[in-house]
């Protein structure tokens, strides 16, 4: 029953757990779901967490800040550990995660027409931001979309995108035949209209492209040129465009802002310069500077860059134009500041061998999901979030275990040896 509940719950949103730590977002489901017989782990993971432990207990000595070491280790170790407990899941377990899956997507879908709408009943924000402090029951200003279930529109993209991409994958959605065009159009107006964040349009992008073969080329310019040309005649004359479009458009088409660098920096907020800030630091500094060590090292990451706080908008607006301390919203630059990037490697190459052989040119389904889990791994994404390993694990059982339904498909994905089923 526990478990049952455990594999909807783990496709959730972040919540505050309410212990007087306000500020802190966290994803406990993951943990606890877990906490099962059926979880697999090897050494190589279990020495790796050691030596991380190791930097956390280093990093405590010398900053001195034991809830900041705790929220970094736990995040880590969150987001990753699920990944191969879903590798120990009977097929049974599989299929129910699949129908949890559907069910969160379509209800945070839901969710979020209804804010969009504005028909959220008002009495219930209150409650339900008992647990997810940034919830809100209607859409954000500055052209920002709404949330759903999630704290705001950028997570709700993150979840929405890592759940469709395994979809896809599932139900062999190829965006270049009619049933995974018509999924990917109303996916792409989704983002574009609902959740109206940047992320998720790069998301579905990301997606998308890794389906492009040379046949489909021509489709892809036209796309392209497409899209563009309604950018450049519609967003001029919108009063408050998607932050997709108005992102596209300046980069485009409007040439009396600031350079493409700086207007991507500006346009994501914190995010674009903490980290690479952080891959920076991690690479002068290969063992990082500790475990928790963020609300310090981050900054001094920052000052490293060469570029004054005041030019990026968001410290000019939030914190009167100082740097201040944000942990990189990108899982590999959170190990860069932190463990360096000896650490990093060593976690590459103990999560990422499980899956690497795997055949990513020939299968677009699988490419797609590796893409955009390494598009979150390394540019955008939330350290703790276990939504990218879930995807990762789930379509690692997918190709190699328990096969897809078989369906119409431009491309199959080919048969694993582990397979008990052919596909047709």
């Amino acid at each position: 029953m526990i478990q049952a509940l455990l594999q909807h719950l783990i496709y959730t949103p972040s919540i505050n757990i309410p212990l007087g730590l306000s500020d802190i977002e966290t994803f406990p489901w993951a943990l606890l779901f877990c906490l099962s017989p059926k979880l697999v782990i090897d050494r190589a993971y279990i020495y790796l967490m050691l030596l991380f432990g190791l930097s956390a207990l280093a990093s405590l000595y010398v900053f001195g800040s034991p809830v900041d070491v705790i929220r970094s280790y736990f995040a880590i170790l969150n987001a990753s550990l699920i990944f191969y407990r879903l590798l120990g899941a009977d097929r049974d377990e599989f299929h129910q995660l699949i129908k949890a899956m559907v069910v969160i997507f379509f209800l945070n879908a839901f969710m979020s027409f209804i804010q969009m709408a504005g028909l959220f009943p008002d009495f219930l924000e209150p409650i339900y931001r008992q647990f997810v402090k940034r919830f809100t029951h209607e859409g954000l200003d500055g052209g920002r979309g709404v949330g759903g279930l999630y704290a705001e529109p950028a997570y709700s993209s993150y979840a929405m995108h890592f759940m469709f991409v395994f979809m896809a994958l599932w139900w062999k959605l190829d965006p270049f035949t009619r049933r995974g065009g018509l999924a990917f159009a109303a996916m792409l107006l989704f983002d574009v209209f609902i959740n109206r964040s940047a992320t998720g349009t790069l998301f579905l992008v990301v997606i998308f492209v890794s389906f492009v073969q040379r046949r489909t080329l021509l489709q892809l310019s036209l796309s392209i040129g497409g899209g563009l040309l309604g950018i450049l005649l519609l967003v001029p004359y919108m009063e408050e465009p998607p932050r997709a479009l108005e992102l596209l458009h300046n980069i485009f088409f409007t040439w009396e802002t600031d350079d493409i660098y700086m207007t991507l920096m500006n346009e994501s907020g914190h995010r674009l310069f903490s980290i690479m800030s952080a891959y920076k630091y991690g690479i002068l500094h290969p063992l990082g500077a500790g475990m928790g060590s963020w609300p310090v090292s981050s900054v001094w990451a920052m000052e490293d860059m060469g570029i004054n706080s005041f030019e990026i908008y968001y410290f000019l607006e939030f914190n009167e134009g100082f740097f201040k301390g944000i942990r990189p919203t990108a899982f590999a630059a959170g190990l860069f500041l932190e463990v360096g990037v000896v650490g990093t490697l060593a976690f590459v190459a103990v999560l990422f061998r499980h899956w690497i052989a795997l055949p990513y040119l020939t299968n677009s389904y699988w490419r797609a999901t590796v893409n955009v889990f390494l598009f979150n791994f390394f540019l955008i994404g939330t350290i703790g979030d276990p939504m990218p390993y879930i995807a990762l694990a789930m379509g690692y059982l997918a190709v190699t275990k328990f096969l897809p339904p078989a369906t119409e498909s431009v491309e199959a994905p080919p048969i694993s040896p582990t397979s008990d089923t052919p596909l047709q």
